[in-house]
């Protein structure tokens, strides 16, 4: 990753172009003036490029050349840009967005799948019918968030370490461990006001046992700890973050923002507000590592505050994953192109939308399951060797997969004998549909592994 080429300056360049539009036009030439009139916040193709790339792909309105058409787009972002309450670190420029129309049918297509609920075909789905549609994908943004920040570990190991609740055994397992606990301490914040504490507490679960200096855990990094961010590959500085002084102050900005629910200056749409908050933690840099972790964290607390409750099962990093140099660049093209938000907000929203497109994918794949399911349960060959009470078993069996089940509890349910109840336990038990496990006296009756298969209903591992 390089850093993108210094945009051309274009205020002092716009007063000058427009002064020859109107020499021109006095002249009986309108064209220059009439084109500056024109020209949007993106080129023909409704592209909100950066200088880095628009000076290789702009086909420029005429009588314009590439930097002039440059110049009078910046401008028109400019005039049309929306400040927010943060300076840069030299403290003397401050952040700003440009609303365009990418921004709104982005924010559009969020809103309209993620406030209301699942969105089946069909009739919708009961709550815990939905939440046994996504709860695996509660793993993916843990596990690709780690993944992200060098973790060594495969998803299947982190589905066992977070099932099975199991004590990681190297640095990648904790890391994904860490941030599977991040996500569910920042639920348990969602209806708190942000403050500094909840982000150190944030940062100390996230960073728990992986820090070379433990003591570094929840607390902002000092003068002598040196923290920029670099080009892996050649070692150069991408991002030299505020001073250490300075993170007291900037960190209440955050959390000041954050707080803001909008009635008392410019609204923010909620899902931007949660952008910029990504944005700003990871350019403050204010901690010695874990600051991408924390970051993106901390958009899922303000969606998540903001009833957003889908996008908990979606995740961000799991699409960053497979494109991290566009990731990296958002943040260059922001901070090289005058504190332009936009070029970030741009990259997270779409990244968001695919997300959410992949949630929705795996929904629809685990209908078919379902249908799968109830046709295999309703096949001649399982109701010729099963009662009812058995099939209602393995219905549950397939949908709850760490349900246990003992003979007194089946006997109460459907209302028959001990040895009824028993005998159609052991059935499934000697069918290999259930296994069956001793706890002192008592025998324990799980769901056994690959039991979808088992049953014939297929079934897959996403």
């Amino acid at each position: 990753m390089k850093i993108p080429a210094t945009p051309p300056e274009f205020r002092q360049a716009f007063s000058k172009l427009y002064g020859q539009a109107e020499k021109k036009e006095q002249a009986g030439d309108r064209a220059l003036l009439t084109t500056l009139f024109k020209v949007s916040t993106t080129d023909a193709k409704g592209r909100y490029l950066h200088w880095e790339e628009l000076r290789y792909r702009d086909d420029p309105p005429p009588p314009l050349d590439i930097q002039s058409h440059w110049v009078v787009m910046r401008h028109a972002r400019y005039i049309r840009s929306q400040l927010v309450s943060f300076l840069d670190k030299k403290r003397d420029a401050p952040f700003a967005f440009t609303p365009t129309d990418e921004i709104a049918r982005a924010l559009h297509e969020i809103d309209s799948q993620t406030r209301g609920g699942v969105r089946f075909p069909g009739a919708p789905p009961k709550d815990q019918e939905a939440e046994r549609f996504l709860v695996k994908s509660l793993i993916e943004e843990p596990f690709n968030s780690s993944l992200l920040e060098g973790a060594a570990t495969t998803r299947d190991q982190a589905v066992r370490l977070i099932r099975e609740n199991k004590r990681p055994k190297t640095i990648g397992e904790r890391m994904v461990l860490n941030n599977y606990r991040a996500i569910e301490f920042i639920k348990s914040q969602k209806e708190e006001r942000l403050t500094t504490a909840i982000i150190h507490e944030l940062h100390k679960i996230i960073t728990e046992d992986t820090l070379e200096q433990k003591n570094k855990a929840g607390v902002f990094r000092d003068s002598s700890d040196n923290i920029n961010v670099v080009d892996e590959i050649n070692g150069e500085v991408l991002h030299a973050p505020p001073l250490a002084n300075e993170l007291p102050g900037r960190m209440q900005m955050i959390c000041n923002f954050a707080n803001d629910d909008g009635k008392t200056g410019a609204f923010i749409h909620p899902i931007i507000r949660a952008i910029i908050l990504h944005f700003m933690l990871a350019y403050d840099h204010p901690y010695v590592d874990g600051n991408g972790r924390t970051a993106r964290a901390l958009f899922y607390w303000s969606v998540i505050k903001s009833g957003y409750w889908l996008l908990e099962y979606v995740s961000i990093s799991r699409i960053i994953n497979i494109a991290p140099t566009k990731y990296g660049m958002a943040f260059l093209y922001t901070e090289t192109d005058g504190n332009d938000l936009t070029y970030f907000i741009h990259h997270q929203l779409a990244v968001l939308q695919k997300a959410i497109n992949e949630l929705n994918a795996f929904i629809i794949r685990k209908q078919a399951e379902v249908r799968s399911l109830n046709n295999a349960l309703n096949s001649k060959r399982l109701k010729d060797k099963l009662n009812h009470r058995q099939l209602a078993v393995l219905h549950d069996a397939i949908r709850s997969p760490k349900t246990t089940y003992t003979i007194r509890e089946h006997q109460t349910i459907h209302g028959v004998s001990y040895l009824t109840a028993r005998n159609d336990l052991e059935g499934l038990a000697d069918l290999g549909f259930l296994a069956k496990h001793k706890h002192g006296n008592k025998s324990l009756y799980r769901p056994a592994m690959g039991l979808s298969k088992k049953v014939g209903a297929g079934g897959s591992k996403s």
